[in-house]
């Protein structure tokens, strides 16, 4: 069995009115507990080992894991690099190509929290949901979730037109959100063994967009690492997690070999849709006990019968004990 974890940022937290900051998967400290126990525990395998498995069909290693990142925040070069290079742990990191030395991009969800963490007003008047209250903290981070949770189920240029114009009406300057690396710093991630794989280039909602946006998104993040790094891997991670049968299809017309969910579950790569991989998401509230029942196999058939009975298509909550967007 593979077991593939999935991590965002690894920073330290910031309170602010509408909660901490969003997609904080783990503090340095906490992060670097956990890789130490995968250290000692488990065969980190790397994500080049796992495209030889399956092109060769032959096993891994007995308790392996692969580590992946999505989104390719700066935070993983400042502090979650320099922790898996003194443990000689392999990684992946998922860029969405269209951001690395654009900083005037920044993700939706970033952009909201931005704005609802900032804003002085009492209430988002003019939304699809009605009046949203900002009074409290508690009003702002209810307030918060209901438009994030809102946002993806819109199709996608509509559903950014809505978070261009709630952001306007809550703060004067751009909503911003963490920063995404360059690509200097990808290539040079990359020259020291980082695997870089495709995450679309603008981050779309994929089931809210049209085929051929979906080609062109795979194919023009493909293109995208081939120039900056000199390669492209048949490696795929959906923006989050959502994808259907019809985006399965497109992705193998375009000879992606692998891509990368955020359901859980159990991973045999000779019988697993290898287009449907699974994950265990990491977030802030997976202390280390927990961190360690969820790499067992009893963990991991838990977390999918949680999230069975749960909403997959809800990838992304706000969880206001602890800040986070999971």
């Amino acid at each position: 069995m593979l077991r593939i974890l999935a991590y965002h940022r690894i920073a330290e937290f910031r309170e602010t009115p509408a909660g901490g900051c969003p997609n904080i998967s783990a503090t340095p400290a906490s992060f670097q507990r956990q890789m130490r126990h995968l250290a000692r525990h488990y065969r980190v395998v790397s994500m080049p080992e796992v495209l030889d498995a399956v092109e060769k069909n032959k096993p891994l290693p007995n308790r392996a894991v692969l580590i992946t990142f999505d989104d390719a925040y700066t935070d993983f070069a400042d502090n979650a690099w320099p922790i898996l290079q003194q443990l000689r742990l392999p990684a992946t990191l998922f860029v969405p190509t269209a951001f690395p030395d654009h900083p005037e991009l920044a993700f939706w969800w970033e952009r909201l929290y931005d704005a609802f963490a900032h804003t002085t007003r009492r209430e988002l008047r003019d939304s699809p949901l009605g009046p949203l209250p900002l009074v409290t903290p508690s009003q702002r981070r209810r307030s918060l979730l209901a438009m994030i949770e809102y946002v993806p189920t819109r199709p996608f240029d509509a559903a950014m037109k809505l978070v261009d114009h709630a952001c306007t009406q809550l703060v004067e300057r751009p909503a911003r959100g963490a920063p995404v690396l360059s690509w200097y710093w990808l290539r040079r991630l990359a020259a020291d063994g980082v695997t870089l794989g495709s995450h679309t280039r603008t981050h779309p909602i994929m089931t809210q967009i049209a085929p051929r946006q979906i080609h062109e998104e795979i194919r023009q993040s493909q293109a995208d690492l081939k120039r900056e790094i000199g390669f492209a891997l048949p490696i795929f991670c959906y923006p989050n997690g959502d994808h259907n049968d019809a985006i399965t299809k497109i992705l193998r017309a375009e000879g992606i070999a692998l891509a990368f969910t955020v359901l859980s579950g159990e991973n045999h790569l000779d019988s697993a849709d290898l287009l449907r991989l699974r994950r265990t998401c990491i977030w802030p509230r997976t202390s280390l006990p927990v961190f360690y029942l969820r790499l067992r196999r009893m963990g991991i058939r838990l977390d999918s019968w949680r999230q069975n009975w749960g909403n997959p298509a809800v990838t992304h909550k706000w969880t206001q004990a602890e800040g986070s967007l999971e």
